[in-house]
């Protein structure tokens, strides 16, 4: 019995070295895991500093050149600027000169681009930033007018505003003389089916609508404020909010929805 009893020590003992060597390796293959990823974030903080200290232009022509701006006014957040409304506002930009602090400033619009520029503005001036710099640009008298009409065009006529089916406070569908209640549990349906294309002129869609069987006229109450899209044919829509226009091609899936889920024609 004796030995027996030694035998298992003895077995015992000889599993530790193993079992030490595991662990080890464990334990080593664990902490560099956490450090390569530790590494290449710091190394990926230190390539967008880097990125940042060594672009020299100025804030405006960074901030022009910019592919993805999106646009908030206190009420809305984040409505992606399309690429035509943005190309306006460019225009606008190209004009404006830098100015030191103003006395006073109390933002109306802010945005900001995907890289970390940051914009803000009262619409007598453009106040652009980021981490490490700030600057101030006058924007001209003559052009402040049509600077908010973009600026409020590209929040509140874009299909990222329209379809937030989750502001939406009642909805109808008018088509000649008859008018259909969107239920709120169909919101999320209808809103899945508006998708644009691109922005366009309003002579392609008012052709299409002439030549169009049927048209129909969506009325959406948002927060207290009407919107109203049009079909104009099955590739077209125009969109009027806060007394502002935009006409977009857009997928038939609206409009093949409407004809035939909500009015049933066939």
């Amino acid at each position: 019995m004796a030995k027996t009893g030694r035998k298992k020590r003895k077995i015992k003992k000889s599993a530790i070295l193993p079992i030490c060597l595991i662990i080890f390796f464990i334990v080593y293959f664990l902490s560099f895991w956490l450090f390569s990823r530790e590494q290449a974030k710091s190394q990926e903080v230190e390539v967008n500093t880097q990125s940042q200290q060594s672009d020299n232009r100025s804030l405006l022509t960074q901030l022009r050149y910019k592919n993805k701006i999106y646009l908030s006014d206190g009420t809305v957040s984040n409505i992606r600027i399309e690429e035509d409304y943005w190309d306006e506002l460019d225009y606008i930009l190209s004009e404006l000169k830098e100015v030191r602090t103003p006395e006073s400033y109390n933002e109306v619009y802010s945005g900001n681009s995907d890289d970390g520029i940051k914009f803000s503005t009262d619409l007598n001036y453009l106040r652009i930033y980021t981490v490490s710099q700030e600057a101030y640009y006058k924007i001209p008298v003559d052009s402040k007018e049509e600077f908010e009409n973009v600026l409020k065009k590209s929040i509140y006529t874009s299909f990222g505003f329209v379809s937030q089916y989750k502001n939406w406070d009642s909805v109808k569908i008018t088509y000649g003389d008859k008018t259909k209640k969107i239920n709120k549990w169909k919101f999320d349906d209808l809103s899945y089916k508006m998708a644009s294309k691109r922005i366009v002129g309003k002579v392609q869609p008012q052709k299409s609508k002439e030549r169009s069987e049927y048209n129909f006229t969506i009325n959406i109450t948002i927060e207290g404020q009407e919107v109203v899209i049009e079909t104009m044919g099955d590739d077209y829509v125009k969109i009027t909010s806060h007394n502002l226009q935009s006409y977009y091609e857009v997928h038939n899936a609206l409009y093949e929805y409407i004809k035939e889920d909500i009015f049933k024609i066939k």
